[in-house]
Formats: structure tokens, C-alpha cells, sequence
């Protein structure tokens, strides 16, 4: 079994829900269609040709129209093909939402006997997670990490997740303790029977690159989590493993780097933006050590590795002798030139781009009272440098030489 992180259970948030849900649909048809619909693995395809469509909503109140009703009671068994691996460590939980969303079951135990598993035809799949009540919550897929730190009740993502031994596992943790974690809806659409990745750009770093939620609309935001509007989707899929207070050494003991270093392969490319944190935990040997290790090992799968050096904090702009650099990026050149890998210099770009606009706009790129963490625009902005440096992006090349100064 591949180690996960473990972490307490927090008190259940218990919330009334908005209106009861929609009778299930496989019961206002009847028992005898229910059970067909079991026997041909309990999915949907919306039209004629399409891939099928697995949804589930989990809770104690009766399924809404279109999902598979599961509550914590069901354990998992092959002729039905789905269920808990043990319902004893499964509660079912009010939640805030509506529909699907107003109920979840809470996970009281991170080890895999919790999990909840899903039988599928062996390929690629888009799954859709709907936490319930959450303050911090990440989500273990197939015995590891696939989605850090979801926030806020009834949170949204998706990946994709190849299938090669005919079963999904999905269990929700805690991303910090003391808070509850929590399943509310599921949904698993089969995008191909080839369970191949398509490339994908691993990113590894902290707060100031990680996701925020809502992903389309949170105030906050990492500029890992704003790339995608950079980077040509059809060519390259963004898994951005980022995770607030992170470390280089805790990224890899935490199980982070263990989800990249199993999928990565050639073509993919595993972006390090990390070291804010570092200097407290060791000395700028160990995090040379680790980033190197790191760097070894994904350029081992045939990953291209990008060391991309931290932006500053905005007031950086305004001291009578301008800094050249922080947190450990003087480290990330002795790795780039040892390794013989491309290194992003953001600090650089990111201050000349700031002196260009002056310190009232540079503050206008961060959070209130905040120096070191981006608003969405400051994120955003940062996304588009490293992309225009690295060009696995669509950017404009007219546009990248305004901003770096570069021909």
C-alpha cells in the first residue's frame, strides 16, 4: 500500500439542508429498471456515441434525479460494483449545498480501508469531485494524492485518472487538522479506452503557486493555478500539486512528488517553484540535496525539469538597494548548472515588471496587507512570465519581449 498522509478528523459540520432532493430516478422507474441499470455498471450516457457517465451522491437523503444514491452503510461488492471499502469508518453528514450537494458521508479514518471504490473498464478518465462541508480536505485517488487542499463547503475540481486495473479507489483526508473531510457528489466520465496521460506539466511549489477556491473565481490565487491560460490545452494537461506552506523536503514526505514521479513520463515537464518555506525546517544544503533528488528522478521518467526562482514580496520594489534574489535561488543555479536544466529567474522578471509599474500598482497585484501572497491579477501576471520563458505555452512572443525586455 502507498503511504498517505495522515491527519485528525476535525468536528462534523452538521448543516441543515436547502430543500429535499429529487427522487431517484432508477426508483420513480422501478425496481426491475434499477436493477438493469446495476447490472450495466450503473451509468448514463447523455447521447448516442458518447462515453459513459458514472455519477453518485452521496448522504443519507435520497438521491437527485440522474446520480447513484449511496450512503455510508454500503460496502463495497462486486456484483453491485461499487461501495465502501469499510462503512464502519463512513458517516453520512448534512451539507450546505443543494440537490446532490445538500448531504455527504465524512471519512473518520484516512487509511484505504475507508476508501470508497468504483468498478470501470480499464482507460482514461475526467473525475469530478464535490466535497460537502470542508475547511481543508485533499483528495487520495488510486493511494495517492491527486488534488491538494480543495477549501470551502461543497468545492469543485477535476482530473484525469488512468484506470489499469479495472477499479477506481477515491478517499477524501484532511488538508489540515482539526477540520472535517467530506464527499458529497462524484462524477466519472471515460474520456478513452487508452489509459494514457496526455502530457502534462507537474508543478511542485506553495502558497503563492498553489490552487484557491472556487478555481474560476477565489480573490486569492497561486500562479500555478492561472498557467492554464497560457498553455496550450490541447497539448498539455496541468496538474498543479502546489500546496499552501509547503516545504521541498515535505513535499516528497508528504506524498506530493510520489503522484509525479508514478504518472510523469516523457514529454511531461515538472516545474519546481518551492523554498519560501524551507529556511525553516534546514539549511540551504538540504534543500539543494532534495530539489536535486527531485530533479534526478523526474528527468529519470524522461520529464523536462524547469527550476523557476520565487518572485519577491511587493515592497521589494521600494528599498534603496534592490535585492538580486530570494530564498534559496542562488541554490536553483548551482542545480540548473549541475543538472543541465532550464531555470526561470521570476524574481528577476517579476521585479522589472513592478518597477515598470510603480509600488501603488504592485500592491494592487497582491492581497490587502499582504506582501508576499498574489490577488488573481498578480498570479495571473506571474503565470504569464514563466510561461513566456519556458514556451510551452500559446503566449505571443510580440507581447513576452514587452514585458522582459528580451528581443
Amino acid at each position: 500500500m502507498k503511504r498517505t498522509r495522515t491527519l485528525e478528523m476535525g468536528d462534523k459540520l452538521a448543516l441543515k439542508c436547502f430543500g429535499s432532493k429529487v427522487a431517484s430516478f432508477a426508483v420513480s422507474l422501478g425496481v426491475s429498471l434499477f436493477t438493469f441499470i446495476l447490472a450495466n455498471a450503473f451509468y448514463t450516457s447523455p447521447t448516442q456515441g458518447a462515453e459513459p457517465i458514472w455519477r453518485f451522491d452521496f448522504g443519507a437523503v435520497d438521491a437527485a434525479e440522474g446520480y447513484t444514491s449511496v450512503d455510508a452503510s454500503v460496502g463495497y461488492d462486486s456484483a453491485r460494483g461499487y461501495g465502501f471499502g469499510d462503512p464502519s469508518r463512513v458517516k453520512n453528514v448534512s451539507a450546505v449545498g443543494r440537490g446532490a450537494l445538500c448531504d455527504a458521508v465524512q471519512f473518520v479514518g484516512a487509511d484505504r480501508n475507508a476508501a470508497f471504490y468504483v468498478d470501470l473498464p480499464i482507460g482514461l478518465y475526467e473525475i469530478q469531485v464535490t466535497l460537502g462541508n470542508t475547511g481543508r480536505a485533499s483528495v487520495v485517488m488510486e493511494d495517492m494524492i491527486q488534488i491538494v487542499n480543495m477549501t470551502g463547503n461543497n468545492a469543485t475540481d477535476s482530473v484525469q485518472i488512468p484506470i489499469t486495473d479495472g477499479r477506481l479507489s477515491i478517499l477524501v483526508v484532511a488538508g489540515r487538522a482539526g477540520t472535517p473531510f467530506t464527499l458529497s457528489a462524484l462524477e466519472i466520465a471515460k474520456i478513452s479506452d487508452d489509459p494514457t496521460l496526455k502530457p502534462t506539466i507537474w508543478i511542485c511549489g506553495d502558497s503563492t503557486v498553489c490552487n484557491y477556491y472556487p478555481l474560476a473565481s477565489s480573490v486569492q490565487a497561486g500562479w500555478g493555478q492561472a498557467l492554464g491560460k497560457y498553455v496550450d490545452s490541447s497539448r498539455y494537461a496541468i496538474r498543479n500539486m502546489a500546496a499552501g506552506g509547503e516545504y521541498a523536503r515535505g513535499f516528497v514526505e508528504h506524498g506530493l512528488f510520489e503522484t509525479i514521479e508514478t504518472y510523469g513520463k516523457d514529454g511531461d515537464y515538472f516545474v519546481v517553484s518551492i523554498g519560501i518555506n524551507d529556511g525553516k525546517y534546514y539549511q540551504g544544503d538540504v534543500y539543494k540535496s532534495v530539489v536535486t533528488d527531485m530533479t534526478r528522478r523526474a528527468q529519470k521518467k524522461g520529464m523536462t525539469v524547469i527550476l523557476v526562482k520565487q518572485q519577491g514580496r511587493a515592497n521589494d520594489i521600494s528599498r534603496d538597494k534592490l535585492l538580486t534574489g530570494r530564498w534559496f535561488g542562488a541554490i536553483l543555479d548551482e542545480i540548473g548548472a549541475s543538472e543541465n536544466v532550464q531555470v526561470v529567474d521570476l524574481f528577476t522578471l517579476a521585479q522589472n515588471y513592478w518597477l515598470s509599474i510603480g509600488q501603488d500598482a504592485v500592491y494592487k497585484l497582491f492581497m490587502p496587507g499582504d506582501a508576499l501572497h498574489p490577488n488573481r491579477a498578480g498570479a495571473d501576471k506571474l503565470a504569464e512570465l514563466v510561461a513566456r520563458e519556458v514556451e510551452f505555452g500559446d503566449v505571443d512572443r510580440e507581447q513576452a519581449s514587452e514585458v522582459s525586455g528580451t528581443p
